[in-house]
């Protein structure tokens, strides 16, 4: 059995296409959903219809998810930042039904989940936080200290956009990357796979290469916020 792990889509339905036929070349229809699905991307509401014709296993929220509890009409954008956050969610926001809307707003921001007998973490960043992530960026001794009161054998996370496994006090660790906007310098979605064939779980790292003319001219059409600074993320999978 194979499971798909599904990450940081950030409304580039383009990309999780192409990541859902990767899926079903491998014959993977069963899926784990770690967050920030809609946010800062031109099709969050195609997003929400392909990802709900899965099988969805567990859907964890985001930090970029909780912007649709966290802003309203009433939201009066001062800096900068807060600008663009409020254009991001008003462009999300408006294309969005609200049964997406609520649905994402009653998602968990962990999920403990056992297969095959393995206890599985399902978080967005770490299990304090949902703005804070694991990866290869992080040093070993720090990452002892995010997991210690973790009781599952395996977790599964994202939010930074670069993929990373690893085994840190006997536990599993799998950051699966991001599909809508990788930023470790390589631009194919980035997704993972929980191999079960062998009595032990494999941890997968997929890339998948998408059209990312196809996403632009998409944004263009719909005039989707900040185009300029989204095209250059895409192509060079990195923060200017």
């Amino acid at each position: 059995m194979k499971i798909a792990v599904l990450s940081d889509i950030h409304g580039n339905g383009i990309a999780l296409n192409c990541v859902i036929s990767d899926m079903k070349n491998q014959n993977i229809n069963k899926a784990i959903i770690l967050g920030d699905l809609v946010m800062k991307g031109p099709m969050p509401s195609e997003v929400m219809k392909e990802l709900k014709k899965l099988d969805i296993l567990a859907w964890i929220k985001g930090n970029t998810d909780e912007w649709l509890k966290e802003i309203n009409e009433a939201f009066k954008p001062i800096t900068h930042r807060e600008k663009e956050l409020y254009e991001y969610y008003k462009y999300a926001e408006t294309r969005l039904i609200e049964e997406d809307i609520e649905f994402i707003n009653k998602m968990p921001v962990r999920y403990s989940i056992i297969i095959n007998d393995l206890k599985i973490l399902c978080v967005h960043g770490t299990p304090q936080s949902i703005v804070e992530a694991i990866d290869g960026s992080v040093p070993i001794e720090e990452i002892k200290e995010i997991i210690k009161d973790v009781k599952e054998d395996v977790i599964l996370c994202g939010h930074s956009h670069c993929s990373f496994i690893g085994d840190v006090e006997g536990k599993k660790i799998f950051n699966v990357g991001s599909i809508g906007i990788p930023l470790d310098k390589d631009n194919r979605a980035s997704y993972g796979i929980l191999d079960f064939s062998n009595e032990d779980v494999k941890l997968i790292n997929r890339r998948v290469n998408y059209s990312i003319d196809e996403v632009i001219a998409i944004a263009k059409k719909n005039k989707f916020p900040y185009l300029r600074q989204y095209e250059n993320m895409l192509r060079s999978a990195a923060v200017d």
